[in-house]
């Protein structure tokens, strides 16, 4: 059988575990679940932005080793693209372009996809680490060019 002083040891012991333990196991029950729950997938993704000013397009980078690689790919898929965006819309305005459509469409992408010149501005990125949104670990950027800019590029080109 214990003594009082045991007995009272033993509470003091139970108590001050309790109150050190108890906010430990509260924190870890009320932390959120797992990081791929809290990853929102932008709105930018499903919806192109558009405006008056800006041209903007999304690029995706493929499976690489390099966190670094993958950014720049998804940076020149994008500006690609935004080339690709910018001759739909001289297209569908019935512009008057001197050489074929295909070799006009190549130089602006071209224009467009050379990084040092960067005419283009990366607004937002996302790396899709679990796959919330397509394969895991590819990477998402949304860029834009401002449409004065595209038409100095387009004159340039004629």
């Amino acid at each position: 059988m214990m003594s009082y002083h045991q007995d009272m040891k033993l509470r003091y012991i139970i108590i001050f575990g309790v109150l050190i333990l108890s906010p430990l196991l509260i924190y870890a029950g009320c932390r959120s679940g797992p990081e791929s729950m809290a990853q929102n997938v932008p709105g930018w993704l499903n919806s192109i932005p558009g405006d008056e000013r800006y041209f903007y397009a999304v690029g995706i980078s493929g499976a690489t080793r390099s966190v670094k690689d993958a950014w720049d790919q998804a940076i020149k898929r994008a500006r690609a693209e935004l080339g690709r965006t910018i001759i739909s819309h001289v297209t569908s305005k019935d512009m008057v372009i001197c050489s074929t459509r295909g070799q006009y469409a190549s130089q602006v992408i071209d224009i467009l996809s050379d990084a040092e010149l960067n005419f283009t501005e990366v607004i937002e990125r996302w790396h899709d680490r679990f796959g919330k949104y397509g394969p895991p670990n590819h990477y998402y950027v949304l860029v834009r060019l401002e449409k004065k800019r595209a038409e100095t590029i387009l004159k340039s080109l004629k």
